[in-house]
């Protein structure tokens, strides 16, 4: 199993969501998040006639996570990355960690990654 953690544009995150819940994940952790990438962005602001620079550092962003089998990691990055990728850049980034196990807190009982993925598709993009 691989935890995949994909750090992307807000505006991409609900095609990508229904992407990959239309095709059996949707074990899919979403959050908020803000960050300070590589892009550096500049705006100018006028205040009382005079015209002032202001580098915005903080990007908004959106963080998911899920996991996927190994044997489907190749064609899930394969479907990230043409879901959320512009012709602008500062698109985001893709992680990529080997998961060993998942214990269900209610039950106990333990997930090694080989059970329960017979029902997910093959439908990537």
């Amino acid at each position: 199993m691989k935890l995949i953690k994909v750090i992307m544009r807000p505006e991409k995150t609900y095609e990508l969501k229904d992407i990959l819940s239309g095709i059996g994940y949707h074990g899919i952790t979403a959050k908020a998040c803000s960050g300070f990438g590589e892009s550096k962005k500049v705006i100018k602001q006028v205040f009382r006639g005079k015209v002032y620079e202001q580098r915005v550092e903080a990007v908004k962003r959106e963080e998911l996570e899920f996991v996927v089998p190994d044997d489907k990691v190749d064609k899930v990055l394969e479907t990230i990355r043409k879901v959320a990728a512009t012709d602008q850049g500062a698109d985001g980034r893709i992680y990529v960690s080997t998961l060993d196990e998942a214990i269900h807190i209610h039950s106990g009982s333990r997930h090694l990654g080989d059970a329960s993925e017979d029902e997910l598709k093959d439908e990537l993009l």
